[in-house]
This record gives structure tokens, sequence and C-alpha cells, in this order.
């Protein structure tokens, strides 16, 4: 599945429209757009001027930009890599998902569709101009499938948290069990150990795929979380996220948040995934002050949040409150494999909000609150302030590591926008994603990935979803569904 690599000790990026926030913007500001010349030297933004200030490297590669946006790669910071490999859960509910797959599928998974589900969504990430992802791993079924999420990672070119999951499969659905959950907490905790003791949490050594703590059983077990949390810090295995949810469909992750600082474990490592329990009936606003005096933070993913029962996305009340804030697509099983959507959901769903409160009393509004710059901000240095790692990436500024995306300006999606903020946010899809550089390595160029041969990936992603559905031939999916209705109690309609 090889394709070609391109390795450039300085690349130099001409006459580009350049679409960033940088530390000096406020979260909803709407920054204009320049024409600069960018150089990247190794794997670092060393200069930015204006055009024809920088001098042409010798032997390096130089791109005309005069049609071309500039702009960081998106910052994912909610998604399970490795479901490229399964599908149809586009129209399910999260209990619905949490029965059929999460207590039942995983189950069938094997260490080798781990590999290509995982290869195969990391290149999707790539494709759509996301070059940075916190990827919560929860298929660390055995030392294996966690070997090979590794090596599918390493070997896609993305830049990837990649958070292993201390958590265990279902034993029993029926009643809902966990019988063997020593054991995997055993074989987990003693590989995260391994991994993070080779270079201080660094899976690659460019430090491009990093080791993080996914932890979802926060509660359970006191002494045991205390152990975990402490031996990870301890180990530079950061960041740690944990899902959040609360409401109907997930009673289990309510108040999480209050939880985890009450047990003395909240602290600016930790992302709550979704956070949507802010949002819910008998909320807890004091929450938000544990977020904003810790540090922690939120990754929303609005499109499965609104249609999965999640609750409310509260990305923007975050922004409003001066909370730690990203977006992420959550899984490609269920929803685009791209950023744009992710953008538009938060963004239009917070003007619609607006909008209906103030039609509710008669009043129109004349302008909106939030602009797509502020959407944009949210993928991109919003996402990497949630990941706990602004100081390196999500804004091209000088001493930043060089990861890019070049949009094709004169797209059939693009042509008519001279705003690239408005443009990328309202607009842009993969299609126009013409070059991406992680790191300082070309993975994308004039639309084509180079680190792997996509159709040979594609050929081994449909076999081994294939053979998933045929291993599960003979299990009943509705059945499990309403055994877990009826122990969750969740009243239906």
């Amino acid at each position: 599945m090889s394709a070609t690599q391109e390795l450039h000790s300085k690349i130099l990026l001409k006459n580009g429209l350049l679409a960033t926030f940088t530390k000096a913007d406020a979260t909803t500001a709407s920054p204009n757009a320049r024409r600069v010349d960018v150089l990247v030297a190794g794997d670092t933004i060393i200069a930015i001027e204006e055009p024809g200030k920088l001098q042409v490297p010798r032997d390096g590669l130089v791109i005309d930009c005069t049609d071309k946006w500039i702009a960081p790669g998106f910052v994912d910071t909610h998604r399970h890599v490795w479901m490229s490999v399964v599908d149809n859960h586009e129209d399910w509910t999260l209990t619905e998902y949490l029965a059929k797959h999460t207590f039942t599928t995983a189950l069938f998974i094997t260490a080798e569709d781990v590999y290509i589900g995982q290869l195969a969504g990391c290149l999707q990430a790539l494709h759509g101009g996301t070059t940075s992802v916190v990827d919560h791993f929860h298929c660390a079924n055995s030392v294996s499938h966690i070997e090979k999420a590794i090596r599918a990672t390493t070997e896609s070119g993305l830049r990837s948290m990649l958070c292993v999951s201390r958590q265990s499969l279902a034993t029993s659905i029926d009643p809902l069990s966990f019988d063997n959950d020593a054991d995997v907490s055993k074989m987990q905790l003693e590989m995260l150990q391994s991994l993070a003791s080779k270079d201080h949490g660094r899976l690659t050594p460019d430090g491009r795929v990093t080791l993080g703590l996914a932890y979802d059983v926060q509660g359970l077990d006191p002494q045991e979380d205390k152990r975990v949390l402490s031996l990870a810090r301890e180990l530079n295995i950061t960041p740690i996220t944990a899902h959040y949810v609360g409401g109907p469909h997930g009673r289990a992750y309510s108040k999480k948040i209050k939880a985890w600082n009450d047990a003395g474990l909240l602290k600016g490592d930790v992302i709550f995934s979704h956070g949507n329990d802010l949002r819910h009936k008998g909320n807890d606003p004091s929450e938000w002050d544990m977020l904003k005096q810790t540090g922690a933070s939120i990754a929303a993913t609005p499109e499965d949040e609104l249609g999965m029962g999640h609750g409310d996305p509260v990305t923007y009340e975050a922004v409003k409150r001066g909370v730690k804030v990203g977006l992420g697509i959550d899984c490609a099983s269920a929803n685009s494999t791209e950023m744009f959507p992710a953008m538009r959901f938060a963004l239009q769903y917070e003007r619609g909000r607006i909008n209906a409160a103030d039609a509710s009393e008669d009043k129109a509004v004349k302008y909106n609150a939030y602009t797509a710059a502020s959407a944009f901000r949210l993928g991109t240095l919003g996402g990497a302030e949630a990941a706990h790692v602004e100081s390196k990436i999500g804004s091209i500024e000088v001493g930043k590591l060089a990861d890019i995306v070049l949009y094709d300006a004169n797209s059939f999606n693009l042509a008519n926008c001279t705003d690239p903020f408005r443009g990328i946010v309202f607009h842009a899809t993969a299609a126009d994603v013409e070059w991406v550089i992680v790191n300082g390595e070309v993975v994308k160029k004039e639309g084509k990935l180079l680190k792997k041969d996509w159709s040979e990936v594609v050929k081994k992603l449909k076999q081994s979803a294939a053979g998933i559905k045929e291993r599960m031939v003979d299990v009943d999916l509705e059945r499990k569904y309403d055994s877990i209705i009826r122990q969750f109690r969740l009243v239906t309609v």
C-alpha cells in the first residue's frame, strides 16, 4: 500500500492568501486575510513575510500560491479513528450505538480490522485538511490491537494524540457485565507504561504521534482512578480525554466535570468530549467555573450531538464563558470524515438558537453575533487550545510546527469567494484541499495523498468490513438494543 514520500529541507509558499488566527486575536474576532510568503525549514515555520521578501531556498520546494489560500490544518479534538471500518450508524441514537456497537460489534473487531480502519481513518482526515487528531482509541482489546493502531497512524502521516482507552469489552449484555475487566486493565496499563517509558510518550521519533489516555471509567473505583491518572501524569501521557454527555441517552456520563473535580482529578490536561450535560435539565452551572479555573476543555461534535440525542451543542456557550473548546467529527460511521460540517453545524446551531430566542419575543437580530471566522477558529487554533497544544499547532505563526493546508481558490466551490475564512467554513470540501503539509512533510500534493495508495487501502477496508458483518450474521442487534433500553431504564417514544 506504499505510495510516494516527499521530504524537503525547506518549503517556500509564495504569494498565498493567508487565513489564520493568532494568539493576539480575540476568539470572536474577524481577522483580515493577507498576501504572504511562508518559509518552512524542517518541521517548523521560520518566516512569514510580504510577497517577494524571502529568498528562494536552494534545492527546496517552491509552491506558487497565487491562486491558493494558506491556512492551518484542522485540529480534530474528538475522533474514534479506527471506526472507518464499520458503517451504517447514521440513523442511530446514542443508546442504540452503545448497545449495537460498543457492547456488541466491538467484540468482533480483530487487530487487522483496527489496522485498516485506523489507516483509512487517518487518510480520510488528511484528505479533508485535518492535520491533527485527538484519537479516542476505544478498541484497545489486546496488545496487538494497540500496536496495529500505532503502526497505522505512524504510516499515515497524520499528527495524532493517540489516547489509548482504559476500558474492557462487555462479557455479557443481559445482564450487562465486564467480568474480565481486571485482566484487561492490567494489560492496558502495562502497555501504557511500556509505550510511555520508551521516549516520554512519543510514539514516533519526530513526536508526530504521541501517547494519551482515554478514561471513561472514572467513579467506579476511586482508588484506581487516582492510581491510573497519577501514573499517566507521571509518565507524560497527555491529553486525558473522557466522554461527558448526560441527558436521557447518557445518564452514566452526567455531572462528570464535578465528579472529576470533587475527586481531585480535574486538571488542565483533561478534555471532556461533548459536554452536553451543561445544557441539560438540572445542569450544574458551577461546572463551567471548574473548567475555566483548571484549564480543562470541551471537544464538541455538533453533527452527531444533534442527531443521536446527546443534547444541544455547548460550543458557543463555552466561547462566551472563556472556556477552551474545539470541534471534532466523532466517527466516520455516523458523520462526515471532514471538519467542514462540524464548523457549519456549530455556527448555524448557535445562530438558530439566538434567532429563535429573539423571535419568541417578537424581536429580530440585526447582525449575527458570531461570524464564519469564529467557526474557523474553533476548527484550528481553538482545537489546539482544547487539546492543550496551542503553543505548537493551530495557526500559521513563526516558530510553530508546519501543519499547513493549501486550498485551490479557483475551484468550483471557492472561485466566487474572496474571503477565505467564509469560504473555508461555508463552501469548502475535501475536494478543495489541494496540498497538505504535516510536520513539514508534504502528505497531499495537487489533490493526491502521497503516503499510501488509497485504491489499495480501500480494497482492504471493504474486505475487513465485510468480514465483520459475516462474523456477526447471527447476532440479533435489535434484541440487544431492547435489553439495554430496559437495563438503562430508558423511557422511549
